[in-house]
């Protein structure tokens, strides 16, 4: 049982995630809240736990970490929720043709950085 404690606002929004290893992947990101997102990936190895990042739109990285994995989907939950100004500003955005949209902030290396799976 998923719980959370915000609503997520249905949205679309260009996003691009990064687990540290390989390469970024483009995605849309389809549900947001202060908390965590939620968007479709081609991951066939990531497992809950796995920390990430994410660009939403222009903005971020936001650290997260993986919380499930379901049908070609993802949930993740921010490791520090979003600040009102930046949802209210996410809410009110809607990119309807991704192909116009490029992301082009750089991710932070977290190879060096200490990871806990447990």
């Amino acid at each position: 049982m998923r719980t959370r404690s915000n609503t997520r606002k249905p949205i679309t929004i260009p996003g691009r995630y990064f687990t540290g290893l390989g390469t970024p992947e483009d995605v849309a990101i389809a549900d947001l809240s202060p908390g965590g997102c939620r968007f479709a990936s081609r991951a066939r190895r990531i497992a809950p736990g796995s920390p990430i990042q994410i660009f939403i739109g222009a903005a971020g990285p936001y650290q997260a970490v993986v919380k499930w994995v379901e049908a070609g989907e993802i949930g993740a939950a921010f490791s520090h929720p979003l600040g009102d100004d930046e949802f209210r500003q996410f809410q009110s955005t809607h990119v309807p043709d991704r192909a116009s949209e490029v992301i082009t902030g750089e991710f932070v290396d977290t190879r060096s950085m200490p990871q806990r799976l447990c």
